[in-house]
């Protein structure tokens, strides 16, 4: 019967050792120093000895000495022993206090793992350190042992505030951000010219949707009033360079008919000039003459000067119409700087608030901050060979023994939850 039994471990070993392989690496697990095997002889059921593969890969076994194992697979192991232990004598003692030699035969002997290297699980875990390996373990079942996720471990027995007005300051902490991205949303698409925006609430949010949409809206609702009245005085400096543009052609073409005319005048009073000096007209047709030049030069030059002017209004309305744009842009990119700056910092109060929730010894994932996105990523150290390499794993990976599970924190947007 001890045979037997010996003979199911040892076959259950294998096979456990055969699923790791396909599971977790192309190879059969090979002993290493720290792992712990089980010598059996059926032909003497009381000395199964146990012993532990030294820093040197030996083992030690009374009556037989040092033997090497380190690198070998659970059936090389049990070739060994099978091809070893048939070549020494082993005395036992009868009831009647006679030593009997005993011949042991290869089938007598079994040679299992009894014991593995533990593994190791560090990172954002409850209880990191050395946890106990078992033959088919996942990174699940390590990070369980471990106390699961958790970010507050080095909180343990610390006191601290009320965890409602922790909960209060936390949402109070969400209602500014969402404050501020929907603010920002406007800003942007006042820039752009744009008449909406996403109104979708930030990812995580633990505030009720309708504040979400409240807030969204109120936004909406500014950026509407902002275009129009934008638009408005637009508009109406626009009309303003329209009307001038018309009263300069209007202008001009007054100012045109004036020179003509004071060009007419001033032939006729050389005409009446010259014939004054002949003596053949009279003072007072001289004078009327002169009186008709002078009004029609006054007249040209009274449009010359409403012209100039007109123009020059003119391009005041288009350095308004520029001055206004340039000046909205300028408070615009300020509003959103200053925006950025706001929605940085309280993301940044967010985190710590979301950490001061946790309850202690949590073993949870921290709250949501401002549209993260947050998950635990799993890395194994594994010695293949004389390498150490970092294979990144999922809960349902297998692990070896001697690994290092490392578990972390890690989100889509750590520093900005603005783009």
């Amino acid at each position: 019967m001890a045979f037997s039994k010996r003979t199911v471990l040892a076959a259950v070993a294998v096979m456990s050792l055969t699923s790791m392989a396909a599971a977790g690496e192309a190879e059969p697990y090979q002993l290493s120093p720290g792992d712990t095997v089980e010598i059996g002889i059926a032909a003497i059921p009381d000395r199964a000895q146990r012993a532990v593969v030294q820093m040197d890969g030996n083992i030690a076994l009374p009556e037989v000495g040092m033997i090497m194992v380190a690198g070998l697979t659970a059936s090389q192991l049990q070739t060994r022993m099978q091809a070893l232990l048939p070549t020494k004598i082993f005395h036992v003692r009868l009831a009647d206090g006679r030593e009997q030699m005993v011949v042991v035969k290869p089938d007598d002997v079994t040679a299992i793992i009894v014991d593995y290297r533990p593994i190791y699980v560090t990172g954002d875990v409850l209880t990191p350190g050395q946890q106990a390996y078992r033959p088919l373990m996942t990174v699940r079942q390590a990070l369980a042992v471990s106390g699961g996720f958790s970010l507050l471990r080095s909180r343990a027995g610390q006191t601290g505030p009320d965890p409602v007005d922790l909960r209060r300051d936390y949402e109070t902490l969400w209602g500014d951000y969402t404050k501020d991205y929907f603010h920002a949303a406007r800003v942007r698409a006042e820039l752009q010219g744009q008449a909406d925006f996403d109104k979708q609430t930030p990812q995580g949010s633990p505030l009720s949707p309708s504040i979400g949409a409240a807030i969204a809206q109120a936004e909406a609702d500014g950026l509407k009033v902002a275009l129009s009245d934008f638009q408005q005085e637009q508009a109406f400096l626009e009309k303003g360079e329209k009307d001038a543009a018309d009263q300069i052609e209007v202008l001009q073409k007054r100012e045109q008919v004036e020179a003509e005319s004071v060009k007419a005048d001033q032939e006729d009073l050389a005409k009446v000039t010259k014939a004054f000096d002949a003596g053949n007209l009279t003072n007072t047709r001289l004078a009327d003459v002169r009186r008709a030049l002078l009004l029609s030069s006054s007249g040209a030059l009274q449009t010359t000067v409403e012209l100039m002017r007109a123009r020059r209004q003119q391009e005041d309305y288009v350095r308004q119409r520029e001055r206004n744009d340039n000046q909205k842009r300028i408070a615009l990119l300020t509003d959103l700087k200053d925006t950025n700056a706001r929605l940085a910092d309280v993301t940044a109060r967010l985190h710590a608030a979301s950490e001061k929730l946790q309850p202690t010894g949590a073993s949870t994932q921290p709250l949501p901050i401002a549209g993260e996105t947050i998950r635990a990523q799993v890395t194994i150290v594994r010695k293949v060979g004389d390498e150490w390499r970092k294979l990144s794993a999922d809960e349902d990976t297998i692990v070896m023994p001697g690994d290092t599970v490392e578990a972390r924190f890690s989100s889509d947007l750590q520093s900005a939850a603005i783009q």
